[in-house]
């Protein structure tokens, strides 16, 4: 089935002979109309005709488009909103959406328009019914590291019932197309056995069977040795190991009992952007088919998406380049919300999974989340923590995992799936990053600063932090009301909002009048990389876009550096040099920052970094990256300036900012609003 999907998801993307008005795949159009929730587009990925199935998928509303109580339908198709996002009016805001699709002809697709409809449809699918008519049982056998092969046979409707009893259940759908609960459990020392189970009107099951190694701040743990086999009805429908999970890994399974849905849901993007969920990424001309051809070649490879795969993200993280893994988002995820394309969507959603193999999962079993610095405000989960560093250390550190996570050079893996699909498992991946974020971060009084969860300043570096930021605010701004993870993130992002506010007067008097750029860890203290600059430039404009006004004071500060910088404005600079790899700021002999825009010339060409009449300094992404802050800028605060910056070096001829050359890095590919 999932070759059978893939293979004719590649028609979307092989260009006829001298077809060049096709170089480019955009997304096919979406529905719209006054009064309407949003639009998709159903597509059959398959040569066959598709009976009605019941899917899922995630939407985010307009302001009061949902008041609370009210119901939506796709015309006479029913349909279920799981909101799990609230304005402040209570209307709905961001909604899991089980809907029944219209039957669909073979490589044909059915558009739909979401509508409120009423009051909310009540009942509720039962789940016992279902489980006893599709019994499924979990067979593993499990050998924790130094220990005696552990086996566990169990059976999910028995499991389910007793979870029942106890009131033991975490609902995530609840309505009359789709109930789904979380049943968890500890099967060995660090091992969690984790499912999602949903049962649909029709009948069927889905289970997101998930083994999770990641207890932390226990007494045991470490890595497992681990043989899993999944039946239904007494038949065996998945098997899989000898494995080795690590200590701080996760890995999951999903299966459906009345088969794979290939349905590709085809998102209203541009709405995304309107509502500031997600940057605003140049929708046309559209995704370069060469990344498609080469996401199709890698899912076909044995291998892909098997338990603790990579599927094409960096295991050392710290390698060094622009790599299709590090920006705003990851590449896959901008080329999927560019072209909406079931290809895209399939290689994106496997680096989701993915998201599962890094050892950044941290689960604190007394508080049922993963861990905080609310938990332990000393925390730092580097190997370093512990005693030895006057720091509060994990009780079992991360191993030889096969892994190198890396602050600096952290892709965004998992929000973009959660925010398109709604599955609980990329929440899960998403929080635990997040808290990653905040725990590897040196906790002393001039880094993170303990519990206050400071990721920004002289102890990261720049890149770093805006790594940081994205995820914790993507954490806060999309974590379900009224969770204690929302909670948390929120009071993170805002401690560090509020740190920002009270540096920027102390750094705008040491920079003088090419003030703007945030300080941090970086070779050896003299240079400062704007591209870095750029990278905390995005990640403000879009906390700017969440809502948080202490965003906004903080890119109006730094657009005076990023858009001055390639402007007449900065008197005795080099527009060239606004881009340059590196520019010297800091004279070591003097201890002193230099406060012109003509020194920091003067002493940038004398160490050989500038860029002249040319671009020999900023050869690679170098005008992507500025391009995306300023364009960043231009959409949150309206900037005359950025607006004059973006359009000088949108016609400098510098590197790669052809279309082609944006189309191959497209997560960077961020574009003034045209309303701005």
């Amino acid at each position: 089935m999932k070759r059978l999907y893939l293979v004719f998801a590649l028609a979307a993307v092989v260009l006829p002979r001298g077809a060049r008005a096709q170089s480019f795949v955009m997304a096919p159009p979406v529905p719209r109309a006054p009064g309407a929730l949003t639009g998709v587009v159903l597509e059959n990925t398959t040569h066959h005709a598709l009976p009605p199935r019941l899917i899922t998928f995630a939407a985010m509303f307009a302001d009061g488009a949902l008041p609370r109580g009210t119901g939506i339908s796709a015309g006479a198709l029913p349909a279920q909103a799981d909101v799990k996002l609230r304005y402040p009016d209570g209307s709905a805001k961001f909604a899991v959406i089980t809907l029944q699709t219209p039957p669909i002809a073979a490589a044909a697709n059915a558009s739909l328009l979401l509508r409120a409809n009423g009051r909310a449809a009540r009942g509720t699918v039962a789940i016992a019914p279902a489980l006893a008519a599709h019994p499924i049982t979990i067979k593993a056998v499990i050998t924790p590291k130094g220990g005696t092969p552990q086996t566990f046979t169990i059976d999910l409707s028995r499991w389910y019932r007793r979870a029942q009893a106890a009131d033991r259940l975490s609902t995530w759908l609840q309505g009359p197309l789709a109930h789904q609960v979380r049943l968890s459990r500890t099967l060995a020392s660090s091992l969690r056995l984790v499912v999602d189970l949903t049962a649909y009107r029709s009948g069927a099951i889905g289970a997101d069977i998930q083994f999770d190694n990641d207890r932390a701040m226990t007494s045991s743990g470490g890595a497992m040795r681990e043989t899993v086999s999944i039946s239904l009805g007494g038949k065996t429908i998945y098997r899989v190991g000898p494995l080795a999970e690590h200590q701080y890994q996760d890995w999951h399974v999903v299966l459906r009992t009345d088969g794979r849905v290939p349905i590709n849901v085809v998102h209203d993007i541009a709405a995304l952007e309107r509502l500031g969920a997600i940057p605003h990424y140049a929708l046309h001309p559209g995704a370069a088919p060469s990344l498609l051809v080469g996401y199709r070649r890698a899912i076909m490879q044995p291998g892909w998406d098997a338990p603790l795969a990579a599927d094409g993200v960096t295991k050392y993280m710290p390698t060094t380049g622009g790599r299709g893994s590090i920006g705003p988002t990851t590449r896959a995820n901008a080329v999927w919300l560019i072209s909406q394309n079931p290809i895209a969507a399939e290689y994106a959603i496997g680096q989701a999974d993915a998201a599962g193999a890094v050892p950044w999962h941290m689960w604190y079993p007394k508080a049922g989340n993963f861990l905080t610095t609310a938990d332990f405000p000393n925390i730092w989960t580097d190997p370093r923590g512990g005693p030895h560093s006057y720091t509060t250390g994990l009780t079992q550190q991360v191993g030889n995992t096969g892994w190198t996570p890396d602050a600096s050079h952290q892709p965004d893996l998992a929000y973009i799936p959660y925010l398109l699909t709604g599955r609980r498992y990329y929440l899960d991946q998403l929080n635990a990053q997040a808290s990653f974020a905040e725990t590897d971060f040196w906790p002393a009084a001039q880094a993170r600063n303990g519990g206050e969860g400071i990721v920004v300043g002289s102890g990261n570096q720049v890149r770093g932090a805006a790594w940081d930021l994205r995820e914790i605010a993507e954490a806060a701004y999309i974590n379900p009301d009224h969770s204690t993870m929302r909670r948390y993130f929120a009071r993170m992002v805002a401690n560090n909002l509020d740190f920002l506010r009270r540096k920027i007067p102390i750094w705008q008097a040491r920079e003088g009048e090419a003030y703007g750029y945030v300080p941090g860890a970086y070779g050896n203290g003299a240079s400062m990389a704007p591209w870095q600059q750029d990278f905390f430039a995005t990640t403000m404009s879009r906390l700017a876009r969440f809502g948080e006004q202490g965003a906004r004071v903080v890119v109006r500060w730094q657009t005076h550096f990023l858009a001055n910088s390639l402007l007449p404005l900065a008197r005795g600079f080099n527009p060239h040099d606004g881009i340059a790899y590196n520019l010297a700021t800091y004279d070591p002999s003097t201890h002193q920052y230099f406060t012109s825009w003509a020194a920091i010339r003067r002493a940038t060409e004398r160490g050989g970094q500038a860029n002249g009449t040319g671009w020999s300094h900023s050869q690679g992404y170098y005008a992507q990256t500025r391009l995306a802050a300023l364009a960043g800028i231009i959409n949150t605060t309206h900037s005359a300036r950025a607006r004059a910056a973006y359009h000088w070096l949108d016609h400098a001829n510098a590197p790669e900012t052809s279309p082609e050359a944006h189309a191959e890095q497209p997560q960077y590919w961020i574009v003034p609003d045209q309303h701005s």
